[in-house]
């Protein structure tokens, strides 16, 4: 983390512009890059911090420990030319003198069943946590990391991209899909309409299909554009204040096409290195 500050105040002295685009596509300003783009690119540290976070969303599982344990049973020794397991003792059940307890008999306990005590959630350090968001934005101004994810972006284009803020007031869908395919981003939406069809089992268990991840939009604050990507398929959108790993680097790689707002833009810096020591 010490060589992250050392960097970023470095950095203090640089002041490079990013054009701010309006809902037409068009220049009509230019606001400083933050100083988090500036930060060292370790996918090795994004791709420890999505594995730890994506823990956090598993939910506990495990067999009822009473399982396969409600009947008395015992066992009737040698002598009666049966097997010698565990027999169920109660009687006008249906199921006496049948074996009971053992893995072995219909009804009985789980062999090895999944426990709901095991450790699934996996902790993080705060700083480490804190560092892997900030290179995860880093990467989302690389040209090469966005491209490498296999996103569809014009050649004419400059990352990251800023746009005014009247794109956190866009609340139709159609509004909002014209903007994208305004400013070249047209191939990258029909490239996520594109379905798979899911190799394995997945498609019985309610994940026939698999699509692609497409931009992400991040505001300082929702005035109805979340509702306006819901039917945009691969188009997210997340407030500044909730942005986490697993947003900016899906499946781990890093390097989203990320869109921010200018509010949301000028913020980052005092969000994320407001109390860095």
């Amino acid at each position: 983390m010490s060589i992250l500050v050392e960097l970023l105040k470095a950095s203090e002295g640089i002041e490079k512009k990013i054009p701010v685009i309006d809902l037409e596509g068009s220049k009509i300003s230019e606001v400083a890059l933050p100083r988090v783009f500036y930060a060292p690119l370790r996918e090795d540290l994004v791709w420890r911090a999505f594995i730890h976070l994506q823990t956090h969303k598993l939910q506990p599982k495990g067999a009822f420990k009473g399982s396969g344990h409600k009947y008395s049973v015992d066992s009737w020794g040698a002598g009666y030319g049966m097997a010698r397991i565990s027999r169920i003792r109660a009687s006008g059940t249906g199921k006496a003198q049948s074996g009971g307890m053992v893995p072995s008999a219909v009804g009985g306990r789980p062999t090895h069943p999944p426990t709901p005590e095991k450790k699934i959630y996996k902790e993080l350090n705060r700083k480490e946590k804190k560092m892997a968001l900030i290179t995860a934005i880093a990467f989302t101004g690389v040209l090469d990391a966005v491209a490498k994810r296999g996103h569809r972006i014009p050649e004419n284009i400059s990352l990251p991209i800023v746009v005014n803020e009247k794109i956190e007031s866009i609340a139709r869908t159609r509004e909002l899909r014209e903007f994208l395919e305004k400013i070249g981003l047209k191939e990258e939406l029909q490239r996520c309409r594109e379905k798979k069809i899911r190799a394995g089992k997945g498609k019985k268990r309610g994940r026939r299909y698999k699509r692609k991840i497409g931009p992400l939009i991040v505001v300082l604050e929702d005035m109805g554009i979340s509702e306006a990507s819901e039917n945009i398929p691969g188009v997210d959108v997340v407030k500044l204040k909730d942005l986490s790993v697993l947003h900016l680097a899906p499946g781990a790689k890093p390097g989203r096409l990320t869109i921010y707002s200018v509010n949301a833009f000028e913020k980052i810096d005092e969000v994320l290195l407001g109390g860095l020591k």
